[in-house]
């Protein structure tokens, strides 16, 4: 029976940088391990050294800063093919000096809402996730972008003819996004906005349960209504900036 490998087992430790609503990736070098991944700045934690010290030893070494204000912010074991990884990152900020490649390819501030363009190393990539569910989960960020799609898609559907009846319709089964018209057809459109892709694309977070609510809150708008219509539930999806018109979605 052949011998079994055994994998060894690094501690490393990594930064979340935030300035202001950005946070600092790193590119590996070419010619390393992972190569022209990303990663967050940080390194191995050597013999005797606590994680906090390793951590401002290695931006020092890797981006010529001096970090401060270090809080515990995620932990993640991941076994790579050639060696296991025990990572602890730190959210932090920059103390003092301005970020250098001294070791890696290449540097960027990213929003949350941009990581998803990036390839990150496999232990990182649960990092950068929970960057994202922390903004993501954020209520002024998502009803100010909400606020903005859902009036994108008002002007979209104007230029395509329709005429906006209602935005932001209230009834006790849903709120509406947009009701418009064309012709004789009643469109109930729900808008759905992202920034990326990270999370799959807006229009799969339309599911059963909302569409069902839709279709009651649409039925109580006609019942004011003394013209006979024709029914469409559509759904707006925009992602980047980009419109995707899905009529008849559900």
């Amino acid at each position: 029976m052949a011998a079994r490998r055994v994998r060894k087992t690094l501690e490393v430790v990594a930064a979340v940088i935030f300035d202001g609503g950005k946070f600092l990736i790193c590119q590996r070098p070419a010619d390393k391990a992972r190569g022209l991944l990303w990663e967050f700045a940080g390194g191995k934690v050597e013999p005797g050294e606590g994680k906090e010290e390793a951590l401002v030893r290695e931006c020092r070494e890797e981006l010529g800063v001096t970090l401060k204000g270090l809080k515990p912010f995620a932990e993640v074991v991941h076994r790579y093919p050639d060696v296991v990884i025990r990572l602890t990152a730190f959210t932090a900020e920059i103390g003092l000096g301005e970020p250098q490649l001294f070791e890696h390819a290449a540097m960027k501030w990213i929003y949350p809402s941009e990581a998803r363009e990036y390839n990150f190393c496999a232990a990182d990539v649960v990092v950068a996730k929970k960057i994202c569910d922390m903004y993501l989960r954020s209520g002024k960020h998502n009803k100010k972008l909400g606020k903005k799609g859902e009036k994108a898609a008002a002007k979209y559907l104007k230029r395509k003819g329709c005429k906006i009846l209602c935005r932001n319709l209230k009834t006790p089964f849903a709120e509406v996004d947009i009701v418009a018209k064309t012709g004789d057809v009643l469109i109930f459109c729900e808008v759905k906005t992202r920034t990326s892709a990270f999370y799959g694309a807006p229009s799969e977070a339309v599911g059963a349960r909302r569409t069902a609510r839709y279709r009651r809150a649409a039925e109580y708008y006609l019942q004011n209504l003394k013209e006979e219509y024709t029914l469409r539930f559509d759904v707006i999806e925009i992602l980047g900036g980009e419109i995707n018109h899905i009529e008849n979605a559900f």
